[in-house]
């Protein structure tokens, strides 16, 4: 009977001990909405608080955890303003590249970038998809959502373009809100990374005359929208049309086919622009 004791409390023991080598684990990840500090929660009952919302040591992180972390917390005490300065093709050796049918352009005719930075860049994506859909192609024909993609990856600078396939899906101010989640729930999973908003890019002269949807007044009210949410210090707001506009503010005719995408050959001013706006 003695033994069966022993026996008992030795597995009881253990099994605490690995309870608490899994929260220990977690507790900044997948159970960082469940702790707060070791004397108000015990590291044992942190996996079955998690547990009983349905969260196990698997779940799959969110990119929108701004809602459930401050973003005070998440920006931290960093209040320095910094400014643009030139950099070199190295630079971009640990940057990551989010975006639409621009930036997927900007990965296929710029060597100099896609040789060094991760591109995860599709057709027709919007920053809806970015936050809630598995869009993300992980090499073995699965598709998985960008959180998961980045899960346990590095990247010191992020840069996101998305922002023409959303005009007409409902207004600035909630496009705006889906943006900054996703921007917070990058800085909340990549914590050391500066984060790069490019501006919607400017459509042609012509696209922007007979598109009621898709022109360049309905593209510069989201642009003054995206400059809202960027500080200076860990966010910055990239005005890509300084690189690729005419005089008028339109995309330069000569650049585009369709009035809306760049032809290969007028990918370098983008590339250019972006060397020329570097921070460290």
């Amino acid at each position: 009977m003695k033994i069966k004791n022993y026996l008992l409390l030795t597995l009881i023991i253990i099994s605490s001990i690995i309870v608490s080598i899994v929260a220990i684990h977690f507790k900044d990840s997948v159970y960082s909405s469940y702790y707060t500090s070791i004397t108000t929660t015990p590291m044992e009952a942190l996996p079955f608080k998690a547990m009983a919302q349905g969260v196990y040591p698997w779940t799959e992180p969110e990119i929108n955890q701004e809602e459930k972390v401050d973003f005070e917390t998440i920006k931290g005490n960093e209040t320095t303003i910094k400014e643009f300065t030139t950099v070199d093709d190295s630079y971009f050796d640990d940057a990551l590249f989010i975006g639409d049918s621009r930036m997927l352009g900007l990965s296929q005719y710029c060597q100099a970038l896609n040789s060094r930075a991760t591109f995860y860049a599709e057709k027709s994506l919007t920053i809806y998809d970015i936050k809630n859909t598995e869009w993300i192609d992980d090499g073995d024909g699965n598709k998985v959502s960008l959180a998961k993609a980045i899960e346990g990856k590095h990247f010191s600078k992020i840069y996101i373009m998305v922002g023409i396939n959303e005009i007409g899906t409902g207004d600035v101010a909630s496009f705006k809100d889906a943006y900054a989640k996703v921007v917070y729930g990058l800085m909340y999973l990549q914590p050391d990374a500066t984060i790069f908003i490019n501006s919607i890019m400017h459509v042609s002269q012509e696209k922007d005359t007979t598109d009621e949807l898709y022109n360049n007044t309905n593209i510069n009210e989201r642009n003054e929208a995206l400059k809202e949410i960027a500080d200076n210090s860990r966010i910055f707001y990239l005005d890509i049309n300084e690189a690729v506009d005419d005089e008028n503010g339109n995309l330069k005719a000569e650049t585009t086919g369709d009035g809306v995408h760049l032809k290969a050959a007028y990918y370098e001013p983008w590339h250019q622009y972006l060397l020329s706006h570097g921070v460290e």
